[in-house]
């Protein structure tokens, strides 16, 4: 071991002397074929190409050590409205009347877009409306019923009778008021101009409500009369009564003083027979008036009774049907409200400004089903989101707010470039893919809608196919090669 340590040493003295190639040369070309190989020194450009192999690879071992790079979750997907896409449907099935848009036509907000047979419809809506009118007219019939009732009760307070053409005046004046019924006051619904009642119309309800106050008047007027004559009669036999009264002690007097005469033999048996007989006479008349004017009482108590029976009941009859109109009004115009949305709703009409695609129907007279998609109108907006389905291994790393970059399908980045994104929106829950598995819908906003193509700006459309590359972390390049491996050690140390 000494002696290759100091051969060593030896060697390492001598070692500018091995360098001298020139001397070398020069004495190798009078040399053999084999000793000249043997004695040319190495070429050192070999030496030189080693070092700077092992230097590079020391450099790109410290940079796999040290150097980071970005961590991306990649997911596809496709570019949408922000907005989204329109579908058009309708309400309940119909026949197509007219279609108005063909595929791929530009529509604005509010255009008609398909119109379905109104024929049912409408039918609907005529039938609702003349029932409101119908319900309204008797309402109004009801109330001038009531108001004249309150008005004659306040004229007989008064001891004044008001005239028939006023009363008729009146009836007229509440119908004319309903002529264009208004529905309840909480759904505040405007009647059709074109159903009003006609002149006609009008005149019979008029008419109906005038016989059924002649019918009131003629029941009250009745018992009007039998309350008079009975008052008549109470009024006559007071009198009957009072003079019965007044001449009955008389009577009685002039009795008993010609009994007195009669028991002295000064008047005779018959006379005193005679003036005892008219007492008794007026004695009972006189019971048999005060009885008659009981009965007269009772009489007028009776009708007073059955006047006021009448008024009560008239008056809670019409209350009862004024009530029932009113909740009948109600109803009938809420159907009102639903017959007039379903008719309108037969015209199917552009939600927003764009292009309709996906168009369904071609032939008029088709039959369409209830909430059929019909079409599609794509809006035309300037901002547009990209929505892709992020896979269950990056949901973890990615949040809203994240930095992230699009790759459009159709123009490679390669050429084109990419478009920056920000993540806006992450769902709570997976949703089933059949081909991805459990994934997550993710949307992006991007940071401009066109991209640079041949010198010119191109405009993104919704439906384009993209991918988003959404920076998560960063992690050492050494980790990437390494990682591999240690997960094979890890799973392989558990197995069995």
């Amino acid at each position: 071991m000494t002696n290759f340590f100091e051969l060593l040493r030896e060697a390492w003295r001598e070692r500018g002397k091995l360098g001298d190639g020139s001397k070398q040369q020069g004495l190798s070309e009078f040399m053999p074929a084999a000793l000249e190989l043997q004695e040319t020194p190495p070429n050192p450009l070999v030496r030189w190409l080693a070092w700077t192999l092992i230097t590079l690879f020391i450099l790109t071992l410290l940079w796999a050590i040290f150097g980071k790079v970005d961590v991306v979750a990649s997911a596809e997907g496709k570019i949408i409205p922000g907005s989204r896409v329109k579908q058009i449907q309708p309400l309940d099935k119909g026949v197509i009347k007219a279609i108005h848009v063909k595929e791929g036509q530009y529509v604005k907000e509010g255009d008609p877009l398909i119109e379905l047979d109104r024929t049912i419809t409408a039918a609907d809506q005529a039938r609702m409306q003349q029932e409101l009118h119908n319900a309204s007219l008797n309402l109004a019939g009801s109330e001038a019923l009531q108001a004249l009732i309150a008005d004659q009760q306040n004229t007989a307070e008064k001891n004044s009778q008001q005239p028939k053409n006023q009363q008729h005046q009146k009836i007229h004046q509440r119908i004319n008021q309903h002529k264009k019924p208004v529905a309840a006051s909480e759904l505040a619904l405007v009647i059709d101009e074109k159903l009003t009642l006609s002149a006609s119309e009008i005149l019979l309800h008029q008419q109906k409500t005038w016989e059924q106050w002649q019918q009131y008047q003629a029941q009250l007027s009745s018992l009007h009369s039998a309350l008079t004559k009975a008052q008549s009669e109470k009024i006559a036999n007071l009198e009957t009564i009072k003079k019965l009264e007044q001449t009955l002690p008389m009577v009685t007097k002039r009795a008993t003083a010609l009994h007195s005469l009669y028991q002295k033999n000064m008047a005779s048996e018959a006379e005193y027979l005679e003036l005892e007989q008219q007492r008794i006479e007026r004695t009972q008349d006189l019971a048999t008036q005060q009885q008659i004017q009981q009965q007269l009482i009772a009489a007028i108590n009776e009708a007073q009774q059955q006047i006021n029976a009448l008024k009560a009941d008239t008056s809670s009859k019409l209350l009862a049907q004024i009530a029932d109109s009113r909740n009948q009004l109600a109803t009938i115009t809420e159907e009102l409200v639903k017959a007039r949305d379903m008719n309108d709703k037969q015209i199917l009409y552009a939600p927003v400004s764009g292009y309709v695609q996906q168009l369904a129907v071609n032939t008029i007279g088709g039959v369409v089903t209830e909430a059929q998609q019909l079409m599609i109108v794509v809006p035309e907006e300037e901002n547009l989101e990209v929505q892709v389905m992020l896979g269950n291994q990056d949901i973890g790393f990615v949040q809203s707010d994240m930095p992230a970059e699009i790759k459009i399908h159709t123009f490679p980045f390669t050429k084109y470039g990419l478009i920056d994104a920000t993540v806006t929106h992450i769902s709570d829950d997976a949703i089933l893919d059949e081909k991805l598995g459990l994934v997550y819908a993710m949307h992006l906003k991007m940071h401009k809608s066109t991209i640079r193509v041949e010198a010119k700006d191109v405009k993104l459309i919704p439906g384009m196919a993209v991918t988003a590359e959404v920076k998560t972390t960063q992690r050492r390049v050494i980790e990437y090669f390494l990682s591999p491996l240690l997960k094979y050690k890890q799973e392989s140390i558990r197995e069995r």
